[in-house]
């Protein structure tokens, strides 16, 4: 048996197989809260990490989406001309039903160990557009011109365990035990330029961590982080080189994966932790810890749980 709400004129009509009943208007005027029930349309919320679809045809690289309200922020992770690791950034408003685009940028800045870390110097140019397209919820196109180079993917989601549900809430943050975002430096604001994304699912956070190089080019590193004790997830930090972005085809093979060194993060609540690392530099292992929360570009953001 199918179940349908319609609204004609100002009556609500309940369809339920070949039987009909009318509601009268009185009633659907009386109760707002049912009005918006039957009125709003509901869109999926994509936030979370993508790849390539069919998933692990090409390992080795992804999108981030922070989706909040009317808005994706999409950092791409993935690779330059010389396979080093690079990574662009975009904030895709929503242009139709499902549909997002934006301006890509390109992004320099201080180096990952600057202390203190100047948002003053963090440079973006402009290198190129990018779309996001779903057919639903877990299925998407992402295509994009950089520098000149036109492309599109078939993505999807990436799935390591169990999928959170994500939602635009009035929720209290502090209250969440989900940590899938977009997070950075604590307080707001205090280090714009870098951040790093939480993709949390069952016991495990993958973490991709968007910063720069000593020559303030773009790096990125990943970590698969397990829970280890309450509120605290650790695990060995990497870094990636691979195919440039334009490959075609994108050989995972090509991937190298070689360790970077360690990260931790330990949270005092759903929405306040702090993010200790330690980076193999050449001049041996440095660490530091940042204060990291949620970054919330569209009031009231989004949850997972």
């Amino acid at each position: 048996m199918t179940l349908r709400a319609t609204l004609t004129g100002g009556n609500a009509t309940c369809v339920s197989g070949s039987r009909s009943r009318t509601y009268y208007s009185q009633l659907y005027n009386a109760y707002p809260y049912i009005r918006d029930v039957l009125t709003v349309s509901y869109e999926a919320n994509y936030q979370g990490l993508w790849w390539n679809a069919p998933a692990r045809s090409e390992s080795g690289w992804g999108i981030n989406l922070a989706h909040q309200g009317d808005v994706i922020f999409a950092t791409w992770f993935t690779y330059d001309a010389a396979g080093n690791p690079w990574w662009l950034s975009m904030s895709a408003n929503k242009v139709a039903s499902n549909r997002f685009s934006g301006t890509l940028y390109q992004t320099s800045g201080p180096p990952w160990y600057a202390s203190p870390f100047s948002a003053n110097a963090v440079k973006a140019t402009a290198v190129g557009v990018g779309a996001l397209s779903f057919s639903d919820a877990s299925s998407g196109v992402f295509a994009y011109t950089v520098n000149g180079i036109s492309q599109s993917k078939s993505i999807t989601r990436e799935v390591f365990g169990v999928l959170p549900i994500c939602s635009f809430t009035q929720t209290n943050f502090d209250f969440a035990t989900n940590m899938q975002d977009l997070w950075w430096n604590d307080p707001p604001g205090s280090e714009a330029g870098w951040g790093i994304n939480l993709t949390h699912q069952g016991n495990v956070i993958f973490a991709t961590w968007f910063t720069y190089n000593g020559d303030s080019t773009p790096l990125w590193f990943s970590v698969t982080a397990n829970q280890t004790g309450p509120g605290v997830y650790s695990g060995t930090l990497y870094g990636t080189t691979g195919p440039p972005f334009n490959s075609v085809p994108f050989s995972p093979a090509a991937v190298s994966a070689n360790v970077a060194g360690t990260a931790t993060f330990r949270f005092s609540s759903g929405n306040s932790a702090t993010f200790t690392n330690t980076v193999n530099a050449t001049t041996g292992p440095i660490t530091q810890t940042k204060n990291i929360t949620r970054q919330v570009f569209r009031s009231p953001g989004t949850l997972c749980h």
